[in-house]
């Protein structure tokens, strides 16, 4: 199969992390009919595109050429080469993936469009009744917020300007822009941890919903870190933005279904998780693989709230209640305490308890509450105070993964650093002092050896010491 060259392509370019995951090859899964998948998507993404006619429009030659080459054999797939603008403005397409947001759709041999203008050249090549899966990354998402300096490399350039004026500022003036285009917005996600390659998809009637609360939190919490250099682990101000109703806001990126008015058969849920698809029903919020979802708070903050009001008692019987049980070694951020006191598995158990016990160790430093336990050694008092005996955990990980993490491992050896110089100063002075007084005896001896008291005392010592030798060779010939 040989690319079609649309104009603007870009003949030494590739796009580098394209979007992915999971979750967007199962909403990808939805697309029906002609489908048109726009920017650098995963191979794999495309390929779960139930539909017989894909169209693919990517920028750079080199991943124009590699799509071509994936998908010689298989008929219906039509790769393209070239900027958005150039694609021809004729509603041929009954779905329009663009699941890697706009960003990555201009070209540097074509004028730079602006957001609005993309989505409109989007909407030109939909038919009538047709669907719109688009991305947006939020630009002061939890993921912004906690991202480090890192390099910027080429694969950061973007032909559409960061501060855009079109570009919509938040959830609601991008379903608004979408209905004053003539678009029913079916559904809108909220993306956790990062915009290309999201392990949790929400939407703000599940993230505003109290009952989900808990679940949620711990979904948050195992979705993972974003990718690039952190200052600190987002995922505690992600719970923290789930229970004063801002995770929708401040979500990395958001994801919606629109369409034009007219049939649509195929229902999409309020999330897609790792456990399965979030649907409301009238009987409650229901998961695939856990049936309705339960109502309780996540084990790991109720273990970090007992730690941070120092209330021990209630520490240890959360601690023992996990460790003692059938869960021990389920992470415990994977874990719901219900109502009742019970503890509800959300995902499946590690190969070890000490594992689990472990990571939560590391979970404490990680919350800013390393000044209430040792430097050293968290799993193994966490362990002693459970009153279940197990083997020393090994360590949570090699190196710390953010700024935060590595500065305060930085603060704990440096202390310990200062801890032992001053140690070894000590026994440097007391070492000096020793042999400051060694050679004072020294010299005083040698003074009193020289006196007539002192060499009759060593004539005396050295004839006893003649003496016993001589008793003990006499001893020695008797034998």
């Amino acid at each position: 199969m040989t690319p079609l060259l649309l104009g603007g392509e870009m003949p030494h370019w590739s796009d580098h992390d394209p979007a992915g995951g999971a979750l967007l090859r199962e909403l990808a899964g939805t697309a029906r009919g002609h489908v048109l998948v726009v920017g650098p998507h995963d191979p794999d993404l495309i390929d779960a595109i139930p539909a017989r006619q894909v169209t693919v429009l990517v920028r750079g030659v080199p991943d124009a050429n590699a799509l071509a080459s994936r998908w010689s054999g298989r008929a219906g797939v039509q790769v393209c080469c070239g900027s958005l603008e150039k694609l021809a403005a004729v509603p041929a397409y009954d779905t329009v993936v663009a699941l890697d947001g706009l960003g990555r759709t201009g070209s540097t041999e074509t004028a730079d469009l602006p957001w609005s203008a993309g989505v409109a050249q989007l909407l030109a090549v939909l038919r009538p009744g047709g669907r719109l899966l688009l991305s947006v990354a939020n630009p002061v998402g939890l993921h912004r917020l906690y991202a480090g300096a890192g390099t910027p490399d080429d694969a950061a350039w973007s032909a559409y300007p960061a501060a855009d004026p079109t570009r919509p500022a938040g959830l609601e003036p991008l379903r608004a822009h979408l209905r004053a285009a003539g678009l029913d917005v079916l559904r809108d996600w909220a993306a956790y941890p990062s915009p290309r390659s999201p392990a949790v998809l929400l939407d703000e009637d599940a993230l505003t919903e109290p009952g989900l609360h808990g679940y949620l939190t711990s979904a948050l919490r195992r979705a993972g870190l974003p990718d690039g250099p952190l200052l600190a682990d987002p995922r505690p101000l992600a719970a923290d933005l789930l229970r004063h109703r801002l995770a929708a806001a401040l979500a990395p990126a958001w994801i919606v279904a629109a369409a034009y008015p007219g049939h649509h058969p195929s229902p999409l849920p309020d999330g897609l998780l790792a456990e399965g698809q979030l649907v409301r029903t009238p009987s409650g919020w229901t998961l695939g693989a856990i049936g309705r979802v339960p109502a309780g708070v996540c084990l790991h903050d109720a273990l970090l709230a007992a730690a941070r009001t120092g209330d021990r008692p209630e520490f240890r019987a959360l601690l023992t209640g996990w460790q003692s049980g059938p869960h021990a070694a389920v992470s415990a951020d994977a874990l719901l305490r219900t109502a009742d006191g019970d503890l509800r598995p959300l995902s499946a158990p590690a190969a070890d308890p000490e594992g689990a016990l472990a990571r939560f160790a590391a979970a404490l430093h990680d919350e800013g509450l390393a000044h209430l336990w040792p430097a050293d050694g968290t799993a193994e008092l966490l362990a002693a105070m459970s009153g279940v005996p197990v083997d020393p955990p090994p360590a949570a990980r090699a190196t710390p993964s953010t700024l935060r993490e590595l500065t305060a491992a930085h603060d704990r050896l440096a202390e310990r650093l200062a801890e032992a110089r001053s140690q070894l100063t000590w026994y440097e002075q007391r070492t000096a002092t020793l042999q400051s007084d060694l050679s004072r005896a020294h010299r005083i001896i040698t003074v009193l050896k020289a006196t007539p008291g002192g060499r009759a005392a060593t004539a005396v010592l050295g004839g006893v010491r003649r003496g016993r030798r001589l008793a003990t060779a006499a001893l020695r010939r008797l034998r």
